[in-house]
């Protein structure tokens, strides 16, 4: 065996356990896209209640903040999706004094950057209009900036589907 393939050979073993790695903690959407892994907050039923309905993209905790985004359509196509971030503090309460900006883009293939102001909708949530142009393994980021906090990185990723 030469050298060169022998090195490709290990430089592959290690990415390829490096990814089964870092899968294996989150688990895996049927697209085989990473999935977001849950939070270990508990929320109350009323905290709860005011979650996004329905099936959502996954939850995320970072610091001081968990969150959940869900879109409509709750399966994104490719074309127009409205999303949906449900924000709650340490203490289970929602966060309403937050600007919160998603960060969009294909996890296989860059498409520059792309960036959503998202509207405070009370309560906690926060949505934005925004544009998958193609189907395939995308992440959102929700980048959550509250007064006196660190800022909060919550990343999605899932998959968008044809039309």
């Amino acid at each position: 065996m030469s050298t060169t393939r022998f090195i490709g050979l290990v430089l592959g073993g290690v990415v390829a356990v490096g990814l089964l790695a870092g899968c294996g903690a989150a688990g895996l959407h049927r697209s085989g896209v990473a999935a977001a892994s849950a939070s270990t907050l508990t929320l109350n039923a009323a905290q709860e209640a005011k979650a996004p309905a329905g099936p959502n993209l996954g939850s995320q905790a970072q610091g001081d903040v968990v969150g959940w985004l869900s879109s409509d359509p709750a399966q994104p196509v490719r074309g127009a999706a409205n999303l949906d971030a449900y924000l709650v503090g340490a203490d289970g309460q929602p966060v309403t004094d937050a600007t919160v900006t998603f960060d969009i883009d294909m996890t296989n293939m860059s498409h520059g950057e792309y960036l959503v102001a998202a509207e405070p909708a009370g309560e906690g949530h926060y949505t934005g209009n925004v544009h998958f142009s193609m189907p395939g393994p995308w992440r959102v980021i929700a980048i959550v900036e509250r007064p006196g906090a660190e800022t909060a990185r919550l990343r999605f990723e899932f998959a968008v589907n044809r039309d």
